[in-house]
């Protein structure tokens, strides 16, 4: 069952609302829920003081539904830890979306502020606008970003994007900034745009797959050949498959693609870079 969340005003000061989770609303009453703590800087609140409550909430996680309107901007958290179920958000929303995620499902109408999927480890966030810095990246001073799960970004990417990453998937239609995939472990992440300067910084596995332009790769990166990838036709049919907003035209199974490995400053380097050759020729060495 669904429960709707309407912002009255927006607030002067942003609020945590990590309490808006279906894991949090699952088994409660209307009351019970607008109830909930929220906090507005140093000072305790309950969420009915800034949303208006209404729906059918329900016992149990996977069956509720949270769906919310306005600007959310302001509001930080929401469905941080999330253990499935679904969350709804018509529009902007502020820092930290689906923060430490496990399992269920976020999709967001609008763009995202920063750090929003930081250090997920599953579920699916869906991104139909833009998001900020940090997307799924791990925090100051961790040394895990994202683990699990998969992202969709409709628009444009911020700077510093899967910090970190072990595992995972990561999609973006639009742009992403510098410094992508800095310290990367594992997963592999797939851009339709244009891939920004110092990507993959003192990453040692995973795979990136450039569908736009690159215009540098750092040079601790080498040049591994150029050929059809039989494999970079899979990553594509299942992006396909899931949205095929994201890829304009058909890119030919006989394309030939540029390959990188690298980072060769550290110690394994095993990660992959590759690049469409017709799209990147100063790439080809």
């Amino acid at each position: 069952m669904t429960v709707y969340l309407v912002l009255k005003q927006v607030p002067d000061v942003p609020i945590e609302a990590d309490m808006i989770t279906p894991t949090a609303f699952a088994g409660k009453t209307l009351e019970q829920i607008g109830k909930l703590e929220v906090m507005q800087g140093s000072h305790s609140c309950e969420l009915r003081d800034f949303f208006e409550i209404k729906g059918e909430p329900t016992d149990t996680v996977d069956n509720t539904e949270i769906v919310l309107n306005g600007d959310l901007r302001k509001v930080k958290l929401i469905g941080k830890g999330m253990n499935g179920g679904r969350i709804k958000i018509e529009g902007d929303v502020g820092m930290h979306l689906g923060a430490e995620m496990i399992a269920g499902r976020i999709t967001v109408t609008g763009s995202v502020d920063a750090w929003a999927g930081a250090e997920m480890s599953g579920g699916n966030i869906q991104i139909e606008g833009n998001a900020g810095d940090y997307l799924c990246a791990g925090y100051r001073g961790t040394p895990d970003g994202m683990s699990g799960g998969r992202v969709f970004v409709a628009g444009n990417v911020g700077k510093e994007m899967a910090l970190h990453m072990r595992k995972g998937f990561i999609a973006v239609k639009g742009d992403i900034a510098e410094m992508a995939a800095v310290r990367m472990r594992g997963g592999s992440i797939m851009v339709c745009g244009e891939l920004g300067p110092r990507a993959c910084i003192e990453a040692s596995k995973g795979m990136v797959i450039a569908l736009g332009k690159v215009n540098s790769l750092p040079p601790t990166f080498k040049y591994s050949g150029t050929s059809e990838r039989e494999f970079t036709g899979y990553y594509i049919r299942y992006l396909k498959s899931r949205r095929p907003d994201f890829i304009g035209s058909d890119i030919p199974f006989s394309e030939k693609w540029v390959k990188y490995v690298g980072d060769f400053a550290e110690v394994e380097s095993k990660t992959e870079i590759y690049t469409r050759l017709n799209l990147n020729p100063h790439l080809e060495s």
